[in-house]
């Protein structure tokens, strides 16, 4: 490749550091100081059982070289019989491999061991806590090793609800004079001005650890409506793994308090390297200003939500059962809730079907006052009333006879101009008959 291409690493691959999980010292303790520890002596003889052990087996004239190799059984190779019987004629074909390591292994297993069914799998719960009763008097391997104090463990029940990372730095963030604010400092994800991310590591100001101090005398987290500053200090690339990543071991701490020891759950992992500042750039100056406040519901009931997780695992059966009376219960509370509001419709119902009559009746009523009062009226104007009935009744009646004379006159008159008009025309016309 190189005579092709001319290839530079990046600055991933010369500052990627590969995860070497192996025990401490790998089980060898190797003495540096002394180089006469490993010095071999040639006068040395070794036990005849170790001899025994190290003697080559005796092969007969008829196991050459060329057999052994044709005797090893390659599963992953397939066979060329159709080329060469040489395989059949060294070795054993017939046997199989797989099954006699499966067979083998299996028995190896012991019938305590193989956890079947169900009531083997509870003997085997209980016996660890048989186990875990026995006093603790030597190393279950190693000889010559005695416990100095035995302490009981136990889930971190007091902050198993806070969930824990762990920060690894690629060197000191800051020097080994300013322990005390180390203790204090805080990490905070940001953005620059072109949009790349990175992590900000503040330090407090001096103002802040003496509040802090205050605090920590005063056995109090913080003071409301108090300020905490703190000042950018370093700036940091981040590699994050946390349960959701894939191939993320579960990891543990323990923590020592009041004379036992508790275990709680890492679930996030965080390895930061130092993050170089670009050409023409000036470090920044930026200050975070903490205010501390309650946990809201959302935060309440995550805190919940991982206290549920030290509890422990119920039967499908029990599950079930909780599940229906949770159903019953909210069932009832729903039937309840409808009667409730179906007596308050009715209640409703009946008060304004009480409005209604009451409004009725009292319509009721002032039309009878109103017909009373008018009757009254009535009453008192029938009186004068009759006398002028009976004049009207006569001045009707002589108004009745004058139209009638009127009447009678008007046709007279319009019977003499008729007659007028017949007579004024048979004279002119007798005038225009002589012209």
């Amino acid at each position: 490749m190189c005579r092709f291409v001319e290839y530079k690493p990046t600055s991933l691959e010369r500052n990627y550091k590969h995860d070497l999980l192996t025990e401490h010292d790998m089980g060898v303790v190797i003495d540096l100081i002394n180089p006469n520890t490993y010095a071999v002596d040639l006068n040395a003889s070794l036990d005849l059982e170790d001899e025994k052990l190290l003697e080559e087996d005796n092969l007969g004239p008829q196991d050459s070289k060329r057999s052994r190799h044709h005797n090893k059984a390659v599963p992953w190779l397939k066979k060329t019989e159709y080329i060469s019987t040489e395989f059949n004629r060294y070795g054993i074909s017939n046997d199989k491999t797989e099954t006699k390591v499966g067979y083998n292994v299996k028995k190896l297993f012991k019938e305590e061991n193989l956890y079947m069914d169900r009531e083997s799998q509870i003997n085997a719960i209980n016996k660890t806590f048989e186990d875990a009763q026995k006093p603790i008097e030597k190393h279950y391997s190693k000889p010559g090793v005695y416990p100095l104090e035995v302490l009981p463990l136990f889930p971190d029940f007091e902050l198993w609800k806070f969930p824990f990372a762990q920060v690894t730095f690629d060197s000191d963030p800051v020097p080994i004079s300013q322990l005390e604010e180390m203790s204090q400092a805080m990490i905070r994800g940001v953005m620059d001005e072109s949009g790349e991310q990175f992590v900000a590591y503040f330090l407090p100001t001096e103002d802040t650890t003496r509040k802090r101090k205050r605090d920590e005398e005063d056995a109090v987290d913080y003071v409301d409506d108090d300020e905490y500053d703190y000042r950018m200090a370093r700036e940091y690339n981040w590699n994050v793994k946390n349960k959701a990543s894939r191939g993320y071991e579960e990891n543990y701490f323990f923590v020592f308090r009041d004379g036992e020891a508790y275990y709680n759950e890492l679930e996030t992992r965080v390895r930061l390297s130092k993050r170089r500042l670009k050409p023409g750039t000036q470090p920044s100056k930026s200050r975070l200003v903490v205010r501390h406040r309650p946990l809201n519901e959302t935060e309440m009931k995550t805190q919940e939500i991982r206290m549920t997780q030290l509890e422990p695992p119920q039967e499908e059966e029990e599950v079930e059962e909780e599940v229906q009376e949770q159903e019953e219960e909210e069932g009832e509370e729903k039937d309840q809730s409808e009667h409730e509001e179906q007596e308050e419709d009715e209640v409703e119902k009946i008060e304004e079907e009480q409005k209604h009559e009451s409004e009725d009746e009292e319509e009721e009523e002032e039309k009878q006052k109103e017909n009373e009062e008018s009757e009254e009226e009535n009453d008192a104007k029938a009186k004068p009333s009759s006398s002028s009935s009976s004049s009207s009744s006569s001045s009707s009646s002589s108004s009745s006879s004058e139209s009638d004379k009127s009447s009678s006159e008007s046709e007279v008159e319009e019977e003499e101009e008729a007659k007028k008009r017949r007579d004024e025309e048979e004279i002119f016309g007798s005038a225009s008959d002589s012209d």
